[in-house]
């Protein structure tokens, strides 16, 4: 299979890149920084994979990604499109920032992800195999923090790739959503999050989703929780009222800011 890859450079998207390698599979790999895509390239097996470095949240990069998804001859179309491309809020979130932190967030974890599923999935479904992981956030169940336009782009997220998976399910494409909990990925440095406070049982690594990601897909899952803990907290929202829920994640959160400060 050839699999493309968005935020391929680093955390759940390296980790992806990596385990789809493992499989033989010849990666698209699709970031911002070049350096950091010839690295990853550099330590992944097999041969045949592609650099496409572009910035998702312009509009002319994105286009040049989705003519890529749309190729349509043998030795060049896309199979599987992986969606990991994503930032979070600052400190502060919603109300605590400029309105642009979450306008930016949206382009990547809604706009960007519309177009292109939009440009990937008629060939696919021409040619009747591949399909469509996206890495969303447990967050997305659970919109009780200050970042609730994070959460709502997750939620967004979640819901879309449910549904390909739905209108897919009698063709041979399908479409999985990854919703991790905490993971070490980087992710919340680079968005200056404090994580100290977090418990360690709450932690998964890139690798672990990546695996759980990966075998969901191969399964045919529309919905993939990692982590045995994340998995109880998703089986516990779905059997409880939402305002519980919220208020459990809000009081959660609200604790660990206090003993990461």
């Amino acid at each position: 299979m050839r699999v493309l890859v968005t935020g391929a450079s680093s955390g759940i998207g390296a980790a992806l890149a990596r385990k789809f390698a493992t499989r033989s599979d010849q990666l698209v790999l699709v970031a911002r920084t070049e350096t950091a895509l010839t690295s990853l390239l550099n330590q992944l097996p097999g041969s045949g994979h592609e650099l496409l470095v572009a910035d998702l949240m312009n509009a002319a990069d994105l286009e040049r990604v989705c003519e890529r998804l749309r190729a349509s001859d043998a030795a060049r179309a896309v199979d599987v499109l992986v969606h990991s491309a994503g930032i979070g809020l600052p400190p502060g979130g919603y109300l605590g920032n400029d309105v642009e932190a979450s306008q930016a967030m949206n382009v990547l974890s809604i706009d960007a992800l519309t177009k292109l599923a939009h440009a990937a999935l008629p060939g696919m479904l021409e040619r009747d195999r591949g399909g469509l992981l996206t890495v969303a956030s447990i967050a997305g169940f659970l919109p009780g923090t200050p970042a609730i336009t994070y959460s709502a782009s997750k939620a967004w997220a979640q819901t879309f790739g449910e549904g390909i998976n739905y209108l897919t399910r009698q063709t041979g494409v399908t479409s999985t959503v990854v919703a991790p909990g905490f993971v070490r990925s980087g992710f919340h440095e680079r968005a200056g999050l404090g994580a100290s406070g977090i418990h360690e049982v709450m932690w998964c690594t890139a690798e672990q989703v990546a695996a759980a990601a990966v075998r969901g897909f191969d399964r045919g899952r529309a919905l993939v929780v990692p982590g045995g803990v994340w998995k109880t907290v998703y089986a516990v929202y779905r059997l409880t009222p939402r305002s519980w829920s919220r208020a459990w994640f809000a009081k959660y959160m609200a604790w660990t800011a206090r003993r990461t400060a």
